[in-house]
């Protein structure tokens, strides 16, 4: 019964150590992991924490929608423009600008999650801050997440175990005592 215990409490404490050493970037709550992407059209999906695509080109005057594919909560922020209420999985919110620019946004929910909307040429006469674009280098962005949340899991359980041995280490000698 003992040898049981000790064991139980081990693993125990070494689940907690690892999902203490994840953090909620290496969970998925600290923007996007799968790199910068791009496209035309007039759909933003959000999936995997991402806006993909992460910047659209549209012309002025169509309709922007953006969709929630995620199981969570997601919200499109901006500066003048934008939805500061929670977007559920499902849920759409749609937008439309007149003036060629680029119009930047973010999820406030999860940190690094942002996007950007290039409107026509996308030089700005409406006091919209354009954005010279530029390709990002491959060697800059993952094209995939990172196994950093791997590394802190594997951390947090060799830690969690090491107080689990100590502690069924110290039971021991005070029940034989």
């Amino acid at each position: 019964m003992t040898r049981a215990r000790s064991v139980t409490t081990i693993v125990t404490l070494g689940m907690v150590g690892a999902f203490a050493g994840m953090t909620a970037a290496s969970a998925g709550g600290g923007g996007c992991h799968e790199g910068v992407t791009e496209a035309r059209g007039t759909r933003v999906e959000m999936v995997n924490a991402c806006f993909t695509p992460t910047t659209l080109f549209a012309e002025p005057g169509q309709t922007i929608t953006f969709v929630n594919r995620d199981e969570f909560a997601h919200n499109v922020t901006a500066n003048g423009w934008g939805d500061f209420d929670d977007l559920n999985s499902g849920e759409r919110y749609t937008t439309s600008f007149a003036d060629d620019g680029v119009y930047a946004y973010a999820c406030s929910i999860h940190p690094g999650m942002s996007g950007s909307i290039v409107i026509g040429e996308g030089d700005s006469g409406a006091g919209v801050a354009a954005v010279e674009t530029r390709p990002v280098a491959a060697s800059t962005v993952p094209a995939s997440g990172g196994d950093g949340w791997i590394v802190a899991g594997a951390a947090g359980l060799l830690i969690g175990a090491a107080a689990g041995t100590g502690i069924a280490t110290v039971r021991r000698r005070s029940t034989a005592s």
